[in-house]
């Protein structure tokens, strides 16, 4: 038969014009076989047609026919035809072909049974065996983080702690983001929050600086919703003289000189290492943690992703500020130094607050004047750990291209260390997560990075990672440098004033301090001095200089924070609160002393009044007056007495307002569902709470191990905060929630009456 679709044409045709034979009808399970004598290589056989030497067969099913050979010639065509007949086959012999087959299936569907079997009983017993050998297992805690769950544990041998480490078995590091306040949009603020449960999980503290006069202006309850309220956690205000926000200009440079100061007076004695870093950089912590594991902090060590470019022009060599880290001795220098910053100096890599300073180049000028070169973060092999762009960008764009060799990326770097080999095994930081011209940040390249960058186990990385090349020295000198440098890598020729411990050669007193030859100096400030509040004051404690704003102390001198005359502390605690001067930085408590107006029998009668206009009443108790509510009512958590206390108003006035905490209300019963970004635990899927009308409810998080972290267990995996849902206004937890490793969202709050006596 023809075949059933159209074939392409043969490559040649055959010599011969004439028509070709068409193959005789052959019986259904027959085979037919047409010979051409002349030239049948060039034929293409169409489908359903088999090539054999010089003949085409056409293939059907059924027995095979016989052929005889019994040739007739055609007198008008070229060709032999053959005839075909069709061989019958007994039907003893198909039922004989068709028991042999059920025979061979039977066979291997046994023996298939058999494997199946044999196998299992196997595994059984291995199982069985290995069961006995293991320990038995810790029950699940509430919140394992995400990395537990994606990858089976592997068992190392624990690693000491250290007294260095602050009693931990790894360094502390802390991490300070100069932001925008109010951020843009939505998209900016998942950003922000993508920061938090990725690589923010893993830092031992995460520092959010933001202008002060932008957070009075924008307070965070009014600029984030529900699903954002954990940013407000992490901020930091500090006092900027210039204005900031996206439309005024962010002034990055006095924002992060600010922000260090306030670092450094707060949280220096908390970690080893200091973190400056950007909204759209990702870091690896745990990588970062084993590269610094064997460092001594108190050296002074400046590393990052080293840029030569504004050495030979400025003397100056930094690192970018997409990510770059001090050792807790660079940052007590650094603070020593930008407690006298020039504020007169402009826009010239040097230490000094100028308008439109770049914030870069102007830590490592601040850096230089004391001492402080970059560090060598290279690997063993010269590749980059800190990178300045995106995974894709360094592997397959960032390729040296002609006339390029002077740009700032590539200034005297080693350019054979370019794409598939230009990164370290073990990267610490990756940025610029954003699209231009309009800033659009990209939140799920976090969660990306997340899974593949932070699942490995910390004590397997710090068996694998390259240490510091040289044990942390400076930053390597290029081969092929196109000038002079004397012993302290400074420029020949250069400004005196742009050399290496210019500055300390300048100010002796401060040379000693940070040689530790001499005790320190510190200046107390003009400027509203931190954790200072309403109400509080500075007081002598036998000084020869005044603890007034403009003072100095010297090292181990110290100024009690009390609060001043009509105020009362907050709180049982009794510790006194100082400011001290313990080595060449103006130390503040890491707590402020929080003060509040006497409650005197004036404005206690006032409040009385407003108590009992509401249909409740007021008794005497041990404590102090007691706010008793009504039939029906109820605090805010329930309760049906609360202390009744004064509060600090807002404008200063005597007049005394009932807060709402010792306000009573209706009683009510809260249905709260809450939802988490990794996980959600089912022991607070859906919370239940009797409180009254006017309770209101937030996600907090509470440091680990306080007394009101009910769980107790986020050391398991290195996390310093437990996340509560609590009632505002109270800190006590309603429940338990994850640890401070994901985001956790109030999704839903209904209310229904109940009653109460």
């Amino acid at each position: 038969p023809h075949p059933p679709h159209p074939q392409p044409a043969p490559l040649s045709s055959p010599p011969s014009s004439r028509r070709k034979p068409r193959p005789r009808r052959v019986p259904s399970g027959g085979r037919a076989v047409v010979v051409w004598r002349a030239n049948a290589s060039q034929i293409v056989a169409p489908q359903g047609w088999k090539r054999r030497g010089v003949c085409s067969e056409w293939l059907g099913g059924g027995a095979m026919a016989s052929r005889h050979v019994a040739p007739k010639r055609s007198p008008d065509r070229e060709g032999t035809r053959f005839k075909i007949t069709k061989k019958k086959t007994s039907k003893r012999r198909k039922n004989q072909s068709s028991l042999f087959r059920i025979f061979v299936g039977v066979i291997s569907a046994l023996t298939t049974v058999y494997i199946v079997l044999l196998y299992e009983q196997h595994k059984h017993i291995d199982t069985t065996s290995a069961a006995t050998q293991r320990p038995t297992p810790r029950p699940t805690p509430i919140s394992p983080p995400v990395s537990e769950i994606q990858k089976p544990v592997v068992r190392y041998k624990p690693l000491p702690r250290r007294p260095e480490f602050g009693g931990n078995d790894r360094p502390r590091i802390i991490f300070a983001v100069p932001m925008p306040w109010p951020l843009k949009d939505d998209l900016a603020k998942d950003n922000l929050v993508a920061t938090i449960s990725t690589w923010g999980s893993h830092a031992t503290k995460l520092v959010l600086v933001v202008s002060e006069q932008q957070i009075k202006r924008y307070p965070p309850e009014t600029s984030l919703g529900e699903r954002h309220s954990q940013i407000k956690d992490y901020l930091h205000p500090v006092d900027m003289k210039r204005p900031d926000g996206i439309a005024a200009g962010r002034h990055i440079w006095e924002k992060m000189w600010r922000g260090w100061k306030m670092v450094g007076d707060k949280f220096r004695h908390e970690a080893e290492w200091f973190v400056k870093t950007d909204l759209d950089t990702y870091i690896a912590v745990e990588n970062m943690r084993a590269f610094l594991h064997n460092l001594d902090p108190d050296k002074p060590y400046y590393f990052g992703h080293t840029l030569f470019h504004d050495w030979q022009r400025h003397n100056l060599v930094f690192n970018s500020g997409t990510c770059y880290v001090l050792s807790r001795e660079s940052l007590r220098r650094l603070a020593i130094r930008l407690d006298q910053i020039d504020k007169s100096r402009q826009f010239t890599y040097m230490c000094g607050d100028g308008e439109g300073a770049r914030e870069d180049p102007h830590t490592a000028g601040c850096l230089r004047d004391v001492g402080v070169w970059a560090s060598d973060s290279l690997d063993s092999e010269g590749r980059q750990r800190f990178l300045t762009f995106r995974p894709k960008d360094h592997l397959f764009a960032m390729k040296l291209e002609p006339g390029r060799e002077r740009t700032w990326f590539w200034m005297y770097k080693d350019i054979s260390k370019s794409l598939l080999d230009c990164c370290s095994n073990y990267p610490i930081a990756f940025h610029n997560f954003k699209t231009y011209p309009s800033i659009v940040y990209d939140p799920e390249a976090y969660y990306t990075l997340e899974y593949y960058l932070s699942s490995k186990p910390y004590e397997a990385i710090l068996e694998s990672i390259d240490p510091p090349r040289g044990g942390g020295q400076e930053f390597a000198v290029p081969k092929e440098v196109p000038f002079e440098i004397d012993e302290e890598r400074n420029i020949k020729g250069v400004d005196p004033q742009r050399m290496l411990n210019s500055w300390l050669r300048k100010h002796p007193e401060a040379a000693a301090c940070v040689n530790k030859t001499s005790s320190c100096v510190c200046k107390i400030p003009h400027d509203p001095i931190p954790h200072i509040g309403v109400g509080a004051t500075l007081e002598g404690t036998g000084n020869e200089k005044p603890c007034v704003p403009g003072g100095t102390l010297r090292q181990g001198d110290k100024c009690a924070v009390k609060c001043k005359d009509g105020f009362e502390t907050i709180g049982e605690s009794s510790e006194q609160v100082y400011v001290s001067c313990p080595d060449g930085a103006l130390l503040y408590p890491t707590e402020p002393l929080e003060c509040k107006i006497k409650c005197d029998s004036g404005r206690m009668d006032e409040l009385k009044k407003q108590v009992q206009a509401s249909g409740d009443k007021v008794v005497e108790g041990k404590a102090g007056a007691l706010v008793r509510c009504g039939s029906n009512r109820a605090l805010f958590d329930g309760k049906k007495e609360g202390l009744l206390e004064c509060t600090q108003p807002k404008d200063q006035s005597v007049s005394q307002k009932v807060g709402s905490n010792m306000q009573c209300g209706a009683c009510m019963r809260w249905t709260i569902s809450l939802s988490g970004s990794s996980y959600t635990h089912a022991q607070w899927k859906t919370v239940k709470f009797d409180g009254n009308a006017n309770t209101k409810f937030e996600v907090a998080a509470v440091p680990m191990g306080s007394r009101y972290d009910p769980n107790k267990n986020c050391h398991v995996w290195h996390q310093e905060t437990q996340l509560v849902l609590r009632a505002v206004g109270d800190p006590e937890p309603i429940v338990g929630l994850s640890c401070g490793n994901q985001l956790i969202t109030i999704k839903d709050i209904k209310k229904s009456p109940r009653k109460c006596s």
